[in-house]
């Protein structure tokens, strides 16, 4: 008897695994628990850059076709990918805000990579999704997005102008708890000439002796305007490195931290920038990681001369 016991619970425990793995593989239905922990768990805020989508994701985390129909739609990318390019998906993030589930969903064909945030309500009910992140093989324009700690969507679309330039243009939304999107706000630059950099902080006053430009070459500036007091600054950096395959842009108020000295820390990341200033020259080096706002390959750092400015 206990041997026949034995033999049971053994089969039992096998037969459990083995269809477990079969509901992961999509073979059966799996249960809104089982969808959820096929995306891994990150923290906000969260930011996903054109510049990382489509990075060989491993074979075995592919989303089967049957899952997707189950718990969002089976036809998520039918309006962004050519009618034979058939992408496959991946799962990227998952949050559980208040009223919403969120989840990031990776399409990545040979040409082209996309990343939508998906909706469903607390039950698990498919309510909306919306493209929030590409890059695709001749276009000139590329999305990112960012959801932070309030689970406000900023959607960032940089849009090629020329060789050397491109125009950013942001969009904030919030999700209503029918997983439709209110638009907040729009940032943009706006169309500038090709070879020039639009300066968004440009009119702001500049009475400070070390608000000016600094500049490194056409397309490398750093640009200093006065704070909301003295001991604090506004900024704006962007560069063009390797012929513009490695850029970056950052904004944002800085502090004063000795009489020739200055430092940004970022509120939402590990992201810092340390200023030392003279009375011709600034110079700048990372304190803490900035990838969000940059090339993987580059870094906000290097030494910039002052030019006059007229305010």
């Amino acid at each position: 008897m206990n041997r026949l016991l034995i033999l049971l619970l053994a089969v039992g425990i096998l037969a459990g695994c083995g269809s477990g793995k079969d509901r992961a593989n999509g073979d059966n239905p799996l249960t809104f628990e089982d969808f959820e922990a096929l995306f891994p768990e990150k923290e906000l805020p969260y930011r996903l850059m054109a510049d990382s989508l489509g990075q060989n994701p491993a074979d075995t985390l592919v989303l089967k076709p049957a899952v997707l129909q189950q718990f969002l739609t089976d036809t998520m990318a039918a309006a962004d990918f050519p009618e034979k390019a058939t992408p496959r998906f991946f799962p990227l993030a998952h949050f559980e805000g208040e009223h919403l589930h969120y989840f990031v969903v990776e399409a990545v064909s040979k040409s082209r990579a996309a990343a939508y945030l998906c909706f469903t309500d607390k039950e698990g009910r498919y309510l909306n999704r919306v493209l929030v992140a590409s890059k695709a093989a001749g276009s000139k324009d590329r999305l990112s997005f960012t959801l932070d700690s309030k689970y406000l969507v900023k959607i960032s679309t940089e849009m090629r102008l020329g060789p050397s330039h491109t125009a950013l243009k942001e969009d904030f939304y919030m999700a209503q708890p029918d997983g439709q999107l209110t638009l907040i706000m729009t940032n943009s630059n706006g169309p500038a000439m090709p070879g020039q950099i639009f300066n968004p902080i440009d009119t702001l006053p500049g009475k400070h002796k070390f608000s000016a430009d600094y500049t490194s070459g056409d397309l490398n500036i750093i640009s200093i305007r006065d704070g909301p007091d003295p001991k604090t600054f506004l900024f704006f950096i962007s560069f063009s490195r390797e012929n513009g395959s490695c850029k970056g842009e950052l904004s944002g108020t800085g502090h004063f931290t000795g009489s020739n000295r200055g430092e940004y820390k970022d509120k939402e990341s590990s992201c810092g920038i340390a200023f030392q200033f003279s009375s011709r020259r600034v110079s700048i080096r990372e304190i803490g990681g900035c990838g969000a706002y940059r090339g993987i390959k580059c870094l906000f750092e290097g030494s910039f001369t002052k030019k006059r400015i007229n305010n």
